[in-house]
């Protein structure tokens, strides 16, 4: 996986976050991912970064199974049609029958982490 931090000038830096897609059945977030990531790999992007395994309190006994999400970071052309075929990827393959409740944030600009710590302060 390539990164770099060049922008051109039509290129969006696209943050994806996913958690909660597997149930205590079945399922699991970090298998979605790595389908996301293998689509994502067929298109005109770059990744900007590593994919983030996000760990939550493993003992909590509420959690679903591993109780962790994932972030992508990618520079795409097409914002659009990557959001949509995450989206149709995340509602197919989660695990809403059996209790899973999806969560998936889009975040589009190259400065987010600033906007997440002041709004959390």
């Amino acid at each position: 996986m390539k990164s770099t931090r060049i922008l051109l000038q039509n290129d969006t830096i696209l943050h994806i976050g996913i958690d909660d897609t597997d149930s205590p059945k079945g399922m699991c977030t970090t298998f979605l991912s790595y389908k996301i990531v293998k689509f994502l790999e067929k298109q005109d992007i770059q990744f900007m970064d590593f994919p983030s395994l996000i760990r939550f309190n493993p003992n909590i006994p509420w959690k679903t199974r591993g109780n962790g999400a994932v972030r992508l970071t990618i520079k795409t052309k097409n914002p659009k049609k990557i959001k949509n075929k995450i989206t149709q990827l995340v509602t197919s393959y989660s695990d809403t029958k059996n209790g899973a409740n999806p969560g998936l944030v889009f975040y589009q600009n190259e400065k987010f982490l600033y906007h997440f710590i002041n709004l959390a302060s």
